[in-house]
């Protein structure tokens, strides 16, 4: 899509009623509402898949452009956006390239989102001006997958964000009104300045007849942030599917604990990490450049630990307490050859591990 004549203009989509994909290019070209409501992409009741993109240098907005020039830019935007709103059809919705908006359209908001109940897919990328997520995103009831990806500014993922189930049950029980109760991979990548998660799916915060957020969750992986802590939410004893997790670059990240049914666990570069434990099921870990890092207990079921750091001086402490089956290690010359000498102080740390690999 293209306002230019060079390109089809959005009321030319307006007869094409039996789309079945459609992907949208240079929508920051479009400044009238109106012509996004021409195309009635509302009524394609066939359409499946759909992808609107933006062009970010486009835009004037962080530029130096006049405060006023830029508010009003980042109205019509959301204008358009409200007016391109999917069928209810909808299987795999992706929003991409620079949307400057400072809100998300009211049909991701709840509870006009649950109307939508065969999204499966859904991928919100590069969002510069987005200072909260949409409320409704949990009352998705097909919902498999989400990614949400570059929107730095985030600071704060609230309760709304996994809502209780009152608000996504519109009467249902909690059985089957679980807040995003069929998600199985989430994926939060860079969220610089994104430091607190408040969730709570605690005992101590549930009823009896309360269901869990995420219930089927299987993989969650969170890069580039400064949480410092995971939610409460994640150490359920009613969740048993989570089974990866993958944390890059937490800048302030100091413990993961007491998340019972972990499988996987991967950590890369959280240099304030320092604790990781209560894990009973973890089988698979692989701990990258995280100094801090002193203590690994309460992980019985360790059975691969693969280790990589080019600045470690010398082995660490912990793993005197771990047995696993087998240990990959990724380290420097002089570490290297300490710890492949029999007898020496770094080969007693790992001895009693039968199958290494040092490189």
């Amino acid at each position: 899509m293209d306002a230019s004549n060079s390109w089809c203009s959005l009321q030319e989509l307006e007869p094409l009623s039996q789309l079945r994909d459609l992907t949208l290019y240079g929508l920051e070209k479009v400044q009238d509402s109106r012509m996004a409501e021409k195309a009635m992409i509302s009524s394609k009741c066939h359409l499946g898949c759909l992808e609107l993109n933006y062009s970010a240098n486009r835009h004037t907005i962080g530029t130096g452009g006049a405060e006023a020039e830029q508010q009003q830019q980042q109205s019509v935007t959301e204008e358009v956006l409200e007016k391109l709103c999917p069928p209810t059809c909808i299987q795999n919705l992706t929003l991409r390239g620079g949307y400057v908006g400072r809100r998300l359209p009211d049909w991701m908001c709840a509870q006009a989102s649950v109307d939508f109940k065969s999204l499966r897919y859904l991928t919100l990328e590069n969002l510069p001006c987005c200072t909260q997520l949409p409320d409704g995103l949990c009352c998705l009831p097909s919902l498999e997958l989400m990614t949400i990806k570059d929107a730095p500014a985030i600071k704060r993922i609230g309760p709304q964000f996994q809502a209780s189930s009152s608000v996504a049950a519109r009467g249902s029980d909690a059985s089957t009104s679980a807040p995003f109760r069929k998600l199985r991979r989430l994926y939060l990548d860079g969220l610089p300045e994104w430091e607190e998660w408040e969730w709570n799916d605690c005992e101590e915060h549930m009823d009896v007849e309360t269901a869990i957020a995420m219930p089927c969750l299987e993989r969650l992986q969170i890069k580039n942030c400064k949480l410092s802590c995971l939610p409460p939410g994640l150490a359920s004893t009613k969740r048993h599917t989570l089974r990866e997790l993958w944390l890059y670059e937490l800048t302030n990240l100091t413990h993961v604990e007491n998340i019972p049914s972990v499988v996987k666990l991967d950590v890369f570069d959280c240099p304030e990490l320092k604790r990781i434990s209560g894990l009973s099921r973890l089988q698979k870990m692989r701990i990258t450049c995280c100094p801090k890092l002193e203590v690994l207990e309460s992980v019985p079921a360790l059975d691969s630990l693969r280790l990589e750091d080019a600045t470690m001086d010398t082995l660490p402490e912990y793993l005197r307490a771990v047995h696993p089956r087998y240990l990959e290690m990724g380290c420097n010359k002089k570490l290297y050859e300490s710890s492949s000498s029999p007898g020496s102080s770094e080969w007693k740390k790992i001895s009693l591990i039968r199958k290494r690999s040092i490189n």
